[in-house]
Order: C-alpha cells, then sequence, then structure tokens
C-alpha cells in the first residue's frame, strides 16, 4: 500500500475523532491526548506490520459492507498473537 496514502488516511480519522472540549477522562489523560496517543501507536503499528494492516484494511471494507446492508455476513477478524 502506498505509505503517503495510508498516513492521509489515517491522519485524517484520527483528527476527526478530536473535540473541542478536549474533556479529561477518567484515564487522566484528556480525549484529544488519548487521540494522539491511539493515532501514534497506530502508525507505529503499521509501519511494523504493513501486512497486518492490509488484513485490517480488507476486514473494514467488508464490514462496511455489511453496515451498509451490501452483505449479510460480518467478516472474521483474525486475533493478534
Amino acid at each position: 500500500m502506498d505509505q503517503a496514502k495510508t498516513d492521509s488516511v489515517i491522519e485524517r480519522f484520527f483528527s476527526s475523532l478530536k473535540t473541542h472540549q478536549d474533556k479529561m477522562l477518567d484515564t487522566g489523560l484528556t480525549h484529544n491526548t488519548t487521540v494522539s496517543l491511539l493515532y501514534q501507536a497506530c502508525i507505529q503499528l503499521i509501519k511494523d506490520n504493513p501486512e497486518r494492516f492490509e488484513k485490517y484494511v480488507k476486514f473494514f471494507e467488508e464490514a462496511c459492507m455489511y453496515l451498509q446492508d451490501d452483505s449479510d455476513e460480518i467478516p472474521e477478524v483474525e486475533n493478534n498473537e
């Protein structure tokens, strides 16, 4: 997969999760800090496991079809070992 495209999609997704209020969570971190940490972890996991990321992309593609009633089957996702 094209790394620039992957980075752009992941960045847009996590940016969309941030809020203006940025409330404090029970974890002691703010909402936006938590989103930023998840973003960083996701980027690192993609770089460390690009083949696994491609499997997740396929899973989400099929899951979206299920959610939009274009498929009757919930796709399987492999457990991380």
